[in-house]
């Protein structure tokens, strides 16, 4: 059905082209900036880009959304007739959320609803696509907003870098700082709470550590769950295949690569696991 109400999202959820044009979802890149130029966020090689990074003398750094580009997108919206639903990277790892609500102090707030996700990536993409779905059903943005608020609470993150220092130089690694100094006897196991980085556990081995995050899942409710990964597609794969094939209450089941931003701050290697447990 036709609806009056507009998504729009940054590009840290890092949803596919087809989904874009299905769900038609407006997307405010972030930038990666180099020593010598900058790049928009979104689906690239992984491999290409980190050894762009490795032949750069510094990690490159990350930028939000300008607060004229997320103007300049809310008020075409607005023009069309639309109310706008605009849902971003946590507030606390990104001034991305900051950008979209002074966009929307200058124009119609009335008309615009700003959503911190407190996530990322496949988090953030669940509930971007789940908006929409619940745009094409006919709910009004009041009950989309309530029920994102509601929603984003369950979802749960997971994941083992292989080094903290992507974290540690982009000042994203949270609770983790203790950690630093101590990685050569264990590795981490962290989670995404309340839009933080924060430490899980630490044990021996990388295939401890991804067997640790397994057991964070629901055993009596249905979920969706995606693995997520930084130049660990093998892993991912054979982690994807795992749980398939142990878990038969996972409903919906994905693998995606992180691009450029959360590379950065998880570096190669990463992977993770993102989990929705479902009510019914």
């Amino acid at each position: 059905m036709t609806s009056n109400i507009a998504i729009v999202t940054d590009s840290t959820a890092y949803l596919p082209e087809n989904d874009l044009e299905l769900y038609g979802i407006y997307v405010i890149p972030l930038t990666v900036n180099f020593e010598d130029g900058s790049m928009e966020d979104g689906l690239v090689d992984s491999k290409e880009f980190f050894k762009r990074i490795d032949a750069s003398s510094k990690i490159p750094f990350t930028s939000q959304p300008s607060v004229g580009q997320f103007k300049e997108c809310y008020e075409k919206l607005l023009a069309e007739g639309k109310e706008i639903i605009s849902l971003h990277i946590s507030a606390e790892l990104s001034g991305t959320v900051q950008s979209a609500r002074t966009a929307a102090e200058m124009l119609d707030e009335k008309k615009i609803s700003i959503v911190d996700s407190e996530h990322f990536s496949e988090p953030l993409a669940f509930l971007v696509r789940a908006a929409a779905e619940w745009v094409h059903q006919g709910v009004s943005r009041d009950e989309i907003v309530e029920r994102l608020e509601r929603e984003k609470r369950k979802i749960q993150v997971f994941f083992t870098p292989d080094t903290l220092e992507y974290l540690r130089k982009g000042g994203r690694i949270g609770g983790a700082q203790a950690l630093l100094g101590t990685l050569l006897q264990i590795k981490p196991v962290l989670m995404i709470k309340d839009g933080y980085v924060q430490v899980l556990d630490k044990v021996r081995t990388r295939k401890k550590a991804i067997n640790r995050m397994l057991q964070e899942l629901p055993q009596d409710k249905k979920f969706k769950l995606a693995v997520v990964h930084a130049l660990a597609e093998d892993e991912a794969v054979l982690l994807k295949e795992k749980i398939a094939n142990e878990y038969p209450q996972v409903e919906e089941l994905t693998l995606t690569q992180l691009g450029p931003v959360l590379c950065i701050h998880g570096g190669p290697r990463l992977i993770g696991i993102a989990v929705w447990p479902l009510d019914s």
